[in-house]
């Protein structure tokens, strides 16, 4: 270290000039003879030290001391008489030690003033460069975090910190919320401390609106409101808070930490100004542009949903929905989960719709779980129409779990709303606290109602669809409805259309039965409603929706069957969720009632009671007009059958009076033929076997005079006193008697199960054994190849008649002659005459009974007579 060093300590320099002054006057004494150069060299040497070491001022002052004292040791001590000559020679000494003592003390001015200039200088440039590098880091970096670091850490550098914090403002909470910090692993024992020392450095900071110096921060108020303990022991010692506000707004702030205590210099702090400034300006540009990136993506997320809203038709709303909840998740950040949920009128309940962002466990237990109204956030939500943010859903009551453990912490819901009706929510999740701002909280909300108006969109879809389908549909049944006037075929052709237009799961008619009022199934769609028709499926009268409908004479829907207690489930029908019964009626009165059954996911609505009933209204003026031309029909049947009946009538008459013609002509031939039979019998002289054979021929025209008295009987008007008590079972073994051989030539069993007590009845003896003979002779004949024939007899005493039955197992009547089979000369047999029944069924009318013909189900035919006792015929 030179002699004239500009570092050199005050007491050195006084020490210094203090020696060069005790040399200066040892070297007086020893050069006081000589007067002159020497002591004015020496003197300059004192002087330059003065004027170096003390200034201009001391270099004069010690210029002035030391010609004041060469003078009085030159004159006084030294004895020596100044002369002009030597005068004139000090003088000029003396001046130059002047000159020595101004310009030392200039010349170290300005070597002073020049060192502090350029150390300025470097400490600028070093504070630009860094300040250059600290904002173009944080508008180049495109990382959040690493922008936020790198800044802290610059800052850091800048202010020659031990360490660093960063602050965000948030304007919502109106609290600081540490970013990051610089700070080492080893310190964090008093991390939490720290934060809450630099949280409320910061918002003094903020508040105030100037940089914060804190030159003790053990001893401040910051650290004094913790209440720590004693022994606590604080690593930092001074701090300077920077605060970053632009504009009015208030952005955070860096705090700088110093583990020793630091006394900051009015320059340190203008250039933290400074730093503030163009920092806060640097982070509000970024923030604008951040907020600008972000609107962009907000502008091309709600354009991408308005052409997916366009194309609806297309892509189906749930495709919509889900663009919006991965919309939620790219807009807002933080977001790591996000749903919609719409309401479901039914239940009152909310129920997820599309989502994003959830485990397979998660997404199974949002599909199970259904929200009801004003129950958890989004019940609270859509109950009361407005945005919720949670920062904490475990510090809020209001949130319901799902059942197991939340992964997220913040939850913001917004509603989901059309013409201020809410139809549901929108809502994100974070696993962070405090994650969503205000902004964020609009943001969604406008979500919710790109969301309503694709629901809308697809409501206005499904309906105008829906009004389509069913203008279609009601069109091809009303166009079915007067193409047919068979009421079955009708009923058939309904259900049908109904099921293949409107994709119900199941469509079947019911009737009701007068006898029972039970309700049978007449039409049923599908593969199962022919089953159904073949059980001849029915329900109980008040049973199920069909029953409860047709009481209330109203219809009725439901889209949970099993809430019902009087629901009755089909076996064939297992997956029925949704049943709706609308009466078929017309002028007050039910003719039937129309049934729709549905499955999930699929419900029924007031709109499907609208157009079923609409339906149901066609169908019964269908039905009406069908019944109308069915009535018609039967009455020209009627009408035919009387006028058929009245011919037959006249034909029978006609037969009748040609019989009594005939049989009265027969009837005289055959008598003489007797006649002489039995005078030829009484002759002498004839073979034993011309004797026999005279007694078989006058056996048998004694049974042709007996069947041409029985004709003329028939075809006369029988008279009361005919009448006599027969006995129908006594008939029937004497027809059996006759017919034996018949029957065993053609391998016939006989079988006859008579009533025992079986009451006599009012007739014509012969008559009734001719009905019995014509029944037994039709049956042999309609079994060729042998078989069984069944008479039988019973008394029913409540109708006051007997009822006799003759059965075969033939091969049955045909059913084209079936419902004409007593009309004359109706027959399918080769050798037939058609009479025989027709006589048979005269009979039985005479006798004021009746006669039925059907075929048996195992097969052959069976006639049943019914003959009034002789105590209804005596009243």
């Amino acid at each position: 270290m030179g002699m004239f060093s500009k570092s050199q300590s005050p007491l050195m320099k006084w020490g210094i000039f203090l020696g060069l002054s005790a040399a200066y006057l040892l070297g007086v004494i020893l050069l006081l003879p000589v007067i002159g150069s020497p002591i004015t060299i020496l003197s300059g040497f004192v002087v330059a030290a003065a004027g170096w070491y003390f200034g201009v001022a001391g270099g004069i002052s010690s210029s002035l001391a030391l010609i004041i004292t060469n003078y009085f040791l030159i004159t006084v001590v030294g004895g020596y008489s100044l002369n002009e000559k030597v005068w004139g020679g000090q003088f000029v000494g003396f001046t130059m030690l002047l000159l020595i003592g101004a310009v030392a003390g200039r010349l170290r001015y300005s070597l002073e003033e020049s060192s502090r200039v350029e150390t300025q200088l470097r400490t600028r440039e070093r504070y630009l460069t860094l300040l250059k590098i600290t904002t173009s880091d944080i508008l180049n970096n495109k990382r959040p975090g690493d922008k936020y670091y790198s800044l802290l850490t610059h800052l850091v550098n800048l202010f020659i910190a031990d360490y660093g914090y960063l602050v965000r403002w948030d304007v919502i909470q109106e609290k600081a919320i540490l970013i990051t910090s610089t700070i080492w692993p080893e310190q964090d024992s008093s991390d939490a401390a720290m934060e809450s020392i630099v949280s409320a450095i910061t918002e003094s900071a903020l508040q105030d609106g100037r940089i914060l110096v804190i030159n003790d921060v053990p001893g401040s108020q910051y650290a004094a409101s913790l209440a720590l303990p004693r022994e606590f022991s604080f690593p930092v010692k001074s701090a300077l808070c920077i605060p970053y506000i632009t504009q009015g707004h208030k952005l955070g702030a860096t705090v700088l930490a110093y583990n020793t205590p630091r006394q900051f210099t009015s320059e340190e702090l203008y250039e933290a100004q400074q730093a503030t400034d163009q920092i806060a300006l640097v982070l509000w540009t970024v923030q604008q542009e951040v907020e600008i990136q972000k609107r962009l993506k907000e502008t091309n997320a709600l354009a991408r949903i308005g052409r997916a809203l366009s194309e609806t038709e297309r892509t189906g709303p749930n495709t919509v929905l889900q663009l919006i909840v991965e919309s939620a998740r790219e807009l807002i950040p933080h977001t790591e989960q996000a749903v919609i949920h719409l309401l479901d009128n039914e239940e009152d309940a909310l129920i997820s719709q599309a989502a994003l962002g959830f485990s397979d466990d998660d997404e199974q237990s949002r599909n199970q779980f259904k929200m009801q109204l004003g129950e958890g956030i989004a019940g609270q939500v859509i109950k009361e129409g407005v945005t919720i943010n949670v920062a904490d859903i475990k510090n809020d009551p209001r949130f319901v779990s799902m059942g197991n453990e939340p992964g997220y912490r913040s939850l913001l819901v917004a509603p989901i709303q059309i013409k201020g009706k809410q139809i549901g929510t929108i809502s994100v999740q974070s696993k962070d606290t405090n994650a969503f701002s205000e902004g964020e909280a609009d943001l969604l909300k406008a979500l919710g109602t790109e969301a309503a108006v694709a629901i809308e969109n697809a409501h206005l879809l499904e309906s105008t669809q829906q009004a389509l389908n069913e203008t279609n549909a009601l069109y091809h049944i009303n166009q079915g409805l007067v193409a047919s006037l068979d009421p079955q075929e009708l009923l058939q052709d309904v259900v049908e259309l109904l099921k293949k237009n409107f994709g119900y799961y199941h469509v079947q008619i019911y009737v009701v039965e007068p006898e029972t009022g039970d309700f049978i199934l007449r039409a049923g769609s599908g593969e199962i409603g022919r089953q159904l028709m073949v059980q001849g499926y029915r329900l109980r009268a008040g049973e199920g929706v069909v029953g409860y409908t047709a009481e209330t004479d109203a219809p009725f829907f439901t889209n949970d069957v099993d809430r019902l207690f009087s629901f009755v489930r089909t076996p064939l029908l297992p997956d029925t969720k949704s049943e709706l019964t609308v009466p078929v009626k017309i002028e007050g009165r039910i003719l039937g009632l129309l049934d729709i059954q549905q499955v999930p996911p699929a419900t029924l609505s007031q709109r499907d009671i609208q157009l079923v009933s609409a339906v149901a209204n066609q169908l019964a003026i269908a039905l009406h007009k069908a019944n109308l031309y069915a009535n018609l029909q039967t009455s020209l049947q009627t009408e035919k059958t009387m006028r058929d009946q009245l011919v037959q009538n006249e034909r029978l008459t006609t037969m009748g009076r040609l019989l009594a013609s005939v049989s009265h002509e027969l009837n005289n031939p055959l008598q003489a033929i007797q006649n002489a039979l039995f005078l030829l019998r009484e002759e002498k002289g004839i073979s034993p076997q011309g004797k026999q054979d005279l007694d078989i021929v006058l056996s048998e025209s004694e049974r042709m005079a007996a069947l041409i008295a029985r004709l003329r009987a028939t075809y006369r008007p029988a008279q009361i006193e005919d009448f006599q008590p027969t006995q129908v079972n006594d008939l029937i073994e004497d027809v059996y008697a006759l017919i034996a051989t018949h029957l065993r030539h053609n391998e016939i069993s006989f079988e006859f199960h008579p009533e025992p007590n079986l009451p006599a009845i009012q007739g014509l003896s012969d008559q009734i054994r001719q009905v019995l003979l014509n029944l037994l002779i039709n049956a042999v004949e309609a079994m060729t190849t042998g078989g069984r024939l069944i008479v039988s007899t019973q008394c029913l005493k409540e109708a006051d008649e007997i009822l006799l039955k003759v059965s075969d197992n033939g091969k049955g009547i045909d059913y084209s002659i079936l419902p004409n089979i007593f009309d004359a000369f109706v027959t399918n047999k080769e050798s037939g005459t058609g009479l025989g029944l027709t006589i048979t069924y005269d009979i039985i009318v005479k006798h004021r009974g009746r006669i039925q013909a059907e075929n048996n189900p195992q097969g052959g035919a069976t006639f049943s007579v019914w003959l009034p006792c002789g105590t209804r015929e005596r009243a």
